[in-house]
């Protein structure tokens, strides 16, 4: 019953549920743009246009029932599923999906609770009849004043995101990608992750997810650097999860620098976080952007203003390793 109320856990439940849908809508409509730039009214940039638009309409959907899911079990799907669909017509957008999730999920909770006491010849009409019909009825009811109290925010905050730029895109670039390095995997971590989500449902380009995709990559990358730049600062166990770091870095996998922090965090926390906050406000100067929440250096080609992202992640990477060199103390063997 704990793992029902613990709200990080079951929000992270639905986010991982979401992002193999992001990931292919997005390459979808990103394979539609660069094949119409060749192949301009292209029958298959449509095709791969419209299929990426019909994925990313799943998008709110998935997240509100996975939400649900993961705190009342399959008796939550269908509220839940309902939730995310409302969210989306209504919209409310991720923040709708994801307040509909849950009360998808706690409503579900009460209605087993309370239909327990059926006599139990009538406990099979619960999965089929009573949990989604009722379920759905209330949720439904309630999404009504969910999208009417967020829509606005939501609205107020997609113009914000999509016109980012000068001072703006530095700014959010900077803040976003520092996040990243904080904690590297932890709430701090994920939550802006999740905020980088959220800017590009529905397909659109974000200057934002750019930005904390190379703040996520510079920490392994920049101690990969490290390790081999200033083999004195780490020992051998060290120099070899560092080549690891190569490939852990390049595909966006941050928790790759953790054990480099375990010894020294009040310096090398620090350093990352800047040489993070430095690749992002980079990505906002040049104004880079994608669509695609996943993927690292597999992903670059489909980045508008893609030679902003490499140059903000070589940047950050040999910025990170410096600074690593100048202030982490010689290790002896």
């Amino acid at each position: 019953m704990k793992k029902r109320w613990n709200i990080y856990k079951n929000m992270m439940s639905g986010v991982s549920q979401l992002l193999p849908f992001v990931v292919a809508g997005g390459i979808f409509i990103s394979l539609s743009f660069l094949i119409d730039s060749s192949f301009s009214n292209s029958p298959i940039a449509l095709w791969f246009n419209d299929t990426g638009t019909l994925i990313m309409g799943l998008l709110l959907p998935v997240l509100g029932g996975f939400i649900a899911y993961a705190i009342a079990d399959k008796p939550g799907l269908v509220p839940g599923f309902v939730a995310g669909a409302l969210a989306t017509t209504g919209n409310s957008g991720f923040l709708g999906a994801l307040i509909g999730g849950f009360v998808a999920g706690y409503i579900t909770l009460l209605l087993i609770k309370i239909f327990s006491k059926l006599p139990r010849v009538l406990h099979g009409l619960n999965p089929m009849l009573i949990f989604p019909v009722l379920g759905t009825l209330f949720v439904a009811l309630i999404m009504i004043g969910v999208n009417i109290a967020v829509e606005p925010v939501t609205t107020a905050v997609q113009a914000f995101l999509s016109n980012l730029n000068g001072v703006g895109a530095i700014l959010i670039g900077l803040i976003a990608a520092g996040l990243m390095a904080i904690d590297l995997g932890g709430p701090v971590n994920k939550i802006t992750y999740m905020i980088g989500i959220a800017s590009i449902i529905g397909g659109s380009q974000s200057i934002l997810m750019a930005a904390i995709m190379v703040g996520g990559m510079i920490p392994p990358l920049g101690i990969a650097g490290a390790t081999l730049l200033f083999k004195n600062k780490f020992n051998e166990k060290e120099r070899q999860l560092g080549k690891k770091n190569w490939a852990m870095g390049s595909i966006f996998i941050t928790e790759g620098a953790i054990p480099f922090t375990e010894d020294g965090p009040k310096i090398t926390i620090p350093i990352l976080v800047i040489g993070s906050a430095l690749a992002g406000a980079l990505v906002g100067l040049f104004q880079t952007s994608i669509a695609i929440p996943h993927g690292g250096i597999f992903v670059i080609a489909f980045m508008h203003n893609w030679w902003g992202f490499v140059i903000a992640l070589v940047s950050g990477m040999i910025a990170t390793s410096i600074l690593l060199g100048l202030f982490l103390p010689s290790k002896q063997e």
